[in-house]
């Protein structure tokens, strides 16, 4: 049997409902993307201010967040500072103005997952929406299919968000706040690369309180806990150069 393209895109996505959130004080625009996004096959919901679309990221339990970076006057990246501190692990597509090359560049550079610009094409939209659920998915590769919201396991690592736990083959692992935020930060990513900077933008948000040496630290303590022989990792792998990735 021959596919379409858009039954090979849409078989590629798990057949869970994605849950969209798009943030935005424009009404017109938020609910013009509510519609397009809701006749292609998304779950949507809404925020038209700043507290609100933060109280639903946490709450409204959404696969992708769409963020105005003109939200509020120009508040969209302390929006997305306030998201992602709370959920790293959620992608964040923002909507900057079409002739506004740095906030489209510091959208990227503050870990977005992607950007597009005014007006959004509905159809561009789709597909950058869908090639970050491949790309991030909705949940890590390797997640357990019997795992609770807000649990991922990967490999011999279970995170469990909502209770701040995590296990190692079972074993409960003793882990500061920053060395938990680390490991669930590096699993939610599925395999990927993390890089150096997102780490510092998503754990340690006051860079007085954290360098790139602090990071240094907590990955050494981390692989403590969490490898057998800590100077030979196997889990949790440097990429020279670029930042860290979890291999299972």
């Amino acid at each position: 049997m021959t596919l379409t393209f858009r039954e090979v895109e849409q078989r590629a996505l798990p057949d869970v409902v994605p849950v969209i959130l798009i943030i935005d004080d424009d009404h017109l625009t938020r609910d013009s993307l509510a519609a397009t996004l809701s006749i292609e096959g998304f779950d949507v919901i809404t925020a038209s201010t700043a507290d609100e679309g933060i109280a639903l990221a946490s709450t409204g339990s959404p696969s992708l967040v769409i963020l105005d970076t003109q939200i509020g006057d120009s508040e969209g990246f302390a929006v997305f500072r306030r998201i992602t501190a709370g959920a790293p692990w959620l992608p964040v597509i923002m909507i900057t103005e079409e002739d506004d090359e740095l906030d489209a560049v510091l959208a990227l550079e503050a870990g977005a997952a992607d950007h597009i610009t005014k007006p959004p094409r509905p159809r561009e939209l789709t597909a950058r929406i869908r090639a970050v659920l491949r790309r991030v998915g909705r949940q890590p590769q390797g997640l357990a299919p019997t795992a609770p919201p807000g649990a991922y396991t990967f490999g011999p690592v279970m995170v469990d968000v909502s209770r701040r736990e995590a296990t190692m083959h079972g074993r409960d692992l003793e882990l500061s706040r920053k060395e938990f935020d680390l490991l669930t930060l590096l699993v939610s990513e599925g395999g990927h690369v993390v890089t150096r900077k997102q780490c510092m933008d998503r754990i340690w948000r006051d860079r007085k309180k954290g360098d790139s040496r602090t990071l240094d630290t907590h990955v050494k303590r981390l692989r403590k806990k969490i490898e057998r022989t800590p100077a030979e990792p196997v889990h949790l792998i440097t990429v020279r150069g670029v930042g860290y990735r979890f291999k299972p």
